[in-house]
């Protein structure tokens, strides 16, 4: 196992956000890696793009970790992973491992941001709550306004996913929730916000009164956890309307 740190640099790039691991992607760094590049999408780039000249990859099954990520992120929030490599021994290792069948992998970082589609339509909207029993009530209103504005049948699925995530945060963190709605290609998401770094869990049994991250599971088609860059984390919630 490699003892070596590994170090990321990010930058953004014509509206990407470019993220350049520099060390060696083993065992030891697999999560730090994974976490960079979920953080990465946190902001809503148009794309995350890996520029792997840099990187170290001797275990080729550690490879698997874009594939994984590049799933997360088109799931929430919605945004694709590439892959930029200039180093002829890179790009060779990756031809071996056919990574190009699961992410898309480009010579040069320029040449990844041309590939890059245009987002779909989508509609976004946010509402900072107090830390207080109200938050609860004040984003289920939320939800229901805009689904109304957004003519969202499934208001009452996504409020209850709403008012369990917000009372998640209250229950478990001292911090005041940010709730986000996105609309986009038929789905909504359902994420809140918060300054814990704590990575949400679900509870077992849940209580009669708080059903937790269990219904949140039972009602959505995909929910996690990311960790943000400003130090906290964002629970979401994608729901087929």
């Amino acid at each position: 196992m490699s003892t070596s740190p590994l170090r990321v640099d990010r930058r953004e790039y014509v509206g990407a956000a470019v993220v350049k691991p520099f060390g060696v992607l083993d065992v030891a760094s697999y999560a730090d890696l994974r976490d960079a590049l979920l953080k990465a999408g946190v902001d809503e780039p148009r794309a995350v793009i890996v520029d792997v000249d840099e990187l170290a990859m001797p275990d080729r099954t550690a490879l698997a970790l874009f594939p994984a990520v590049a799933a997360q992120l088109m799931q929430w929030p919605g945004l694709p992973l590439l892959l930029a490599v200039t180093i002829a021994t890179q790009q060779e290792m990756l031809t071996e491992y056919r990574l190009s069948r699961f992410v898309s992998v480009h010579p040069s970082v320029s040449d990844a941001v041309l590939a890059i589609d245009e987002p779909p339509p989508r509609r976004i909207s946010r509402r900072k709550l107090p830390n207080s029993l109200s938050s609860s009530a004040l984003a289920r209103r939320f939800v229901l306004d805009m689904c109304e504005e957004w003519t969202v049948a499934a208001a009452g699925n996504a409020m209850m996913v709403a008012n369990e995530l917000v009372e998640n945060t209250l229950l478990h963190t001292y911090c005041a929730p940010t709730l986000r709605l996105e609309l986009r290609r038929g789905l909504l998401t359902v994420a809140v916000y918060d300054d814990d770094p704590a990575p949400a869990r679900p509870v077992e049994p849940p209580s009669p009164d708080h059903r937790g991250l269990e219904l949140v599971a039972r009602l959505s088609r995909v929910w996690g956890c990311t960790p943000t860059p400003w130090g906290g984390k964002v629970v979401w919630a994608v729901i087929r309307i």
